[in-house]
């Protein structure tokens, strides 16, 4: 039987059980007492104050968590299981002058593992070949053909990067033709791990360094930093000018953003720091990017995440991952130019086939009366695999339930899937390989990808419903939403902005601090972007005071509907973050608002 928690409304942040996303209000909880101890010790304002205690920080960590250092947080790489064997695996392929080869994953955090060695190889004028396996054609992971063809390059060694841990059968294949196989991944290991000279993954089950929270390129980061210190004890630099690999570091905070992986310890240095080069537009690529768009604000985590990652991925969507491997590596103009229109085009398609699939998984929910289920298997052939991942996260968005989207493709079904907080959708892909039920997958905490037959769907389906009835945290899947402050039109100003400034970056493990303002009338109204799935408001308080506000992806749902058809009778109580935005050089104010409610006060 399901278990659930009942919010009585005396107990809802201002009564809202309810809300028009169907969710409850709950005012987050946090320590009075350590806020008032984080007041007095740091002398910082109540809200900064409020919003650390919330995050339930040791009062002596404050400074680190606020301001995250790499001297601080990186650890000894030695405590990761065969880094000292990759290093000298790898230092041995470089003294002999062997043939290297990278295979990477085709999302973000794969490519941007895949730029960083090439650019640290670069330093060391040792050339080096790239291998992204096609989405759609040979799927997620190394395979036996990519392997072929590095074996017809009298490759010896090959590094294998946010992929590889579950790849027994490729990795025997490589040694059998005499390529020695390094891993460096995050996804989640079976008990067994294939033969490899080295496993750099600590969410192995053998891995007790405690860093599993890290993306690829963050592992990959530190790697180089070990390897490069190996390079500087052996001499081999001599008279050249070492790499300064902080200038990586923006590809280490793009892909640690968007793997969605928690903005905790390491991870909030890495991102932090790969800010601050991002901004100092040195990586050629991105720069062209961001000029294309005339993104010319400071860049924050949202920039990465909303902007940057979806174009650089967009080629990996539509089977031409190479393209955003090598915007990121690129060094003339005109080149990258020319990248960054074509990722521009692949990614308004991949916009188009978005919505077509998530449309069809909507009726799909509707006609099969899926709503009472607590996970969502939706299947359906010939939908298109690069956008899977996507409708699965806005299908686990609008239902709060995990979710696999899957698709037909050469006999094998396919697809990917996307979890809710606190339900570790990678671990479940484990136990169902386990059990036979899929052929194929691999995950991390919130999302996942699988392979299985056909004949096998309606096991999966049901493994699947049964895991999450069983699962015994299930008291915390519920839909409700954490109110952090509430506050007033007039109340929102660059003091306040430049405080919730000072705890970011945001993201999982971090989240923004969600405000609530209350009874505030709705003017013009009006459906934006280019599919008119977003609404762009006004909100005014009764004294008229206005600010801008915007509710992203709420067209076909009662909170878009709502507002639009009853902002003239009715004052609302609105909940979403602050931000500050720019447009025609001018500096403004908004909400992005998550939910909201019509209140009581009725014009």
């Amino acid at each position: 039987m399901k278990v659930t928690l009942k919010f009585h409304k005396k107990d809802c942040f201002l009564g809202v059980t309810n809300s028009l996303l169907k969710k409850s209000w709950i005012k987050r909880v946090f320590n009075k007492r350590l806020s008032l101890q984080i007041s007095q010790k740091y002398s910082y304002s109540q809200l900064i104050s409020t919003l650390l205690a919330s995050r339930n920080l040791n009062i002596n960590n404050i400074d680190n968590f606020l301001k995250p250092t790499l001297k601080f947080f990186l650890p000894n790489p030695l405590i990761f299981n065969d880094m000292d064997k990759a290093t000298k695996r790898l230092f041995l392929a470089i003294r002999n002058n062997e043939k290297i080869s990278i295979l990477g994953d085709y999302d973000v955090d794969g490519l941007s593992s895949i730029a960083l060695l090439k650019k640290y190889f670069k330093y060391l004028n040792k050339p080096i070949f790239s291998y992204i396996p096609d989405r759609i054609k040979e799927g997620y992971g190394p395979n036996k053909k990519a392997i072929d063809k590095m074996k017809l390059k009298k490759i010896s060694l090959l590094i294998m990067v946010d992929c590889g841990t579950t790849a027994f059968e490729e990795v025997i294949y490589a040694k059998k033709q005499g390529i020695d196989v390094i891993i460096i991944d995050h996804h989640k290991s079976l008990v067994n791990l294939p033969p490899a000279e080295a496993i750099i993954n600590p969410n192995c089950l053998n891995d007790k360094s405690g860093f599993n929270y890290l993306c690829a390129t963050g592992l990959t980061f530190i790697f180089i930093v070990f390897f490069d210190k190996t390079l500087k004890e052996k001499k081999f630099y001599k008279n050249k000018n070492y790499p300064n690999l902080l200038n990586f570091l923006d590809l280490v905070a793009l892909a640690t953003v968007c793997d969605v992986v928690p903005l905790i310890k390491l991870n909030r240095a890495f991102v932090k720091q790969g800010l601050k080069v991002l901004a100092n537009r040195t990586n050629l690529g991105l720069k062209v990017m961001a000029d294309e768009s005339k993104l010319n604000n400071k860049p924050d985590e949202d920039d990465l995440g909303f902007f940057y990652g979806p174009r650089i991925n967009a080629g990996g969507r539509v089977g031409k991952a190479e393209i955003g491997e090598r915007l990121l590596n690129v060094n003339e103009n005109e080149e990258a130019e020319l990248l960054v229109k074509q990722l521009n085009t692949f990614n308004y398609q991949r916009k188009l086939i978005e919505e077509k699939v998530f449309n069809d998984s909507i009726k799909e929910i509707n006609n099969r009366k899926m709503e009472k289920k607590n996970t969502l298997v939706l299947f359906k052939e010939n939908w298109h695999e690069g956008v899977l991942g996507i409708v699965a996260s806005r299908i686990k968005d609008k239902f709060n339930k995990p979710v696999f989207i899957l698709s037909l493709n050469n006999n094998m079904i396919k697809g990917s899937g996307r979890s809710i907080i606190n339900f570790d959708i990678g671990s479940f892909v484990i136990q169902a390989k386990q059990k036979n039920i899929i052929s194929n997958g691999g995950g991390h905490q919130l999302a996942a990808g699988i392979t299985l037959k056909k004949n096998k769907l309606k096991s999966f389906e049901n493994f699947f419903e049964e895991y999450i009835l069983n699962f015994d945290k299930k008291a915390n899947l519920d839909n409700f939403l954490n109110i952090d402050f509430s506050i007033s039109v007039k109340g929102v100003n660059s003091e306040l902005i430049n405080n919730i400034k000072e705890l970011g970056p945001y993201g999982e493990g971090n989240p923004k601090p969600i405000f609530a303002i209350k009874n505030v009338k709705v003017i013009k109204p009006k459906l934006v972007g280019d599919s008119l799935k977003h609404l762009s408001l006004i909100i005014s308080d009764l004294s008229g005071i206005s600010m801008k506000a915007i509710a992203f992806n709420c067209a076909d749902n009662d909170l878009g509907r709502t507002i639009l058809s009853n902002y003239k009778k009715n004052l609302f109580t609105f909940v979403g973050y602050l931000k500050e935005s720019k447009w025609n050089n001018r500096n403004y104010f908004e909400i992005i608002i998550e939910d909201g409610s019509i209140s009581n006060d009725i014009i």
